[in-house]
């Protein structure tokens, strides 16, 4: 089983975070949700962004590496939107990480490093307006060009967090696959 960071949205660690968590933690893996807003929650995306912009994406990457210092010596980091950016910037530079998974967000504009040993796997809306095309094939390729595993998968519809349980965004039927997906990624280990 896995160490599993799940990094939150820009709504903050909300009740939906921890409803995500107990899928995995359910499955039998260990899970951290570190909360980089220190307790700011926000009920609408441009809120939470405008905080994050606040409070600067370095800062958030800082306090999730403060957050994760005691984890063990094997993540697997996990982010949903803001959360895929920083669990990105991780799988890309912390060498404990064994793993990515992208929920509704990541990518790159260019080409750029990756490690060997960290697999990601992306998963996006094919209509979502937070996504900027291209990007995620980028990452796509430029772990693949490193050597590690690399996959990525769009669902049907246009919304942003349909993963979410406690969202207007939520699709159970696409939520259950990306899981399932997660899951599988996971115990591929």
């Amino acid at each position: 089983m896995s160490t599993l960071v799940l990094l939150h949205s820009a709504l903050g660690r909300t009740p939906g975070m921890d409803a995500i968590a107990e899928r995995f933690t359910s499955a039998g893996h260990t899970v951290h949700t570190p909360d980089f807003y220190e307790g700011r929650t926000f009920t609408t995306a441009e809120a939470g962004v405008s905080h994050s912009q606040e409070v600067g994406f370095s800062t958030l990457v800082d306090r999730v590496k403060d957050a994760c210092a005691d984890f063990g010596d094997e993540l697997v980091y996990g982010g949903f939107s803001l959360g895929a950016a920083i669990a990105q910037q991780m799988g890309k530079n912390d060498a404990r990480a064994r793993g990515v998974l992208l929920f509704h967000g990541g990518g790159f504009p260019k080409p750029t490093r990756w490690q060997t040993q960290v697999p990601v796997q992306a998963h996006f809306a094919v209509d979502d307006d937070w996504r900027s095309p291209g990007t995620v094939e980028t990452l796509m390729e430029s772990a693949a060009r490193a050597g590690a595993y690399a996959e990525h998968f769009l669902y049907p519809g246009g919304t942003h967090l349909f993963s979410d349980p406690t969202t207007a965004d939520y699709r159970e039927d696409s939520a259950e696959l990306l899981y399932e997906r997660a899951l599988a990624f996971l115990a591929r280990g």
